[in-house]
């Protein structure tokens, strides 16, 4: 009868074995789905953190454009007023900048075209010959 005992508690430890076992199968199986999930969800994120990255550089494109436009516009304004007869240190009281900053602007403003503000290039060639004394543009 010892023998019955002892193969009761081979078979009750074999339960035990197998029912530990599928527990173990079953977490480990919740684990890697949980891992698979994490994975999906990381891939996600990247794939946003890319797409913010590539819309932040058009924009950061597009703000430069604008900038540089509004520049040439108000660069255009000040070479107006200069091939208007005004002189730089007047621009400057006029506009609240320094007489450098009005002969930085003539320096690299095109010449007085019509453009969006309105003007003409009749005064074009007195803009000439009012920037003879500044250093050219290097463009």
């Amino acid at each position: 009868m010892a023998e019955l005992r002892k193969s009761a508690k081979q078979t009750d430890a074999r339960r035990r074995a197998r029912e530990m076992a599928a527990h173990f199968r079953e977490l480990q199986d919740k684990l890697e789905q949980l891992a698979a999930d994490y994975f999906v969800a990381i891939d996600s994120v990247d794939a946003t953190n890319d797409e913010t990255e590539r819309e932040i550089v058009k924009l950061r494109e597009r703000a430069e454009q604008q900038t540089r436009k509004a520049r040439d516009d108000a660069e255009r304004v000040v070479a107006r007023m200069l091939d208007a007869g005004a002189s730089p240190t007047e621009v400057a009281a006029r506009l609240g900048i320094t007489a450098r900053e009005v002969r930085k602007a003539t320096r690299v403003a095109p010449s007085s075209t019509p453009t969006a503000i309105g003007g003409s290039a009749a005064g074009a060639q007195g803009d000439d010959a009012r920037r003879e004394d500044y250093a050219p543009s290097e463009a």
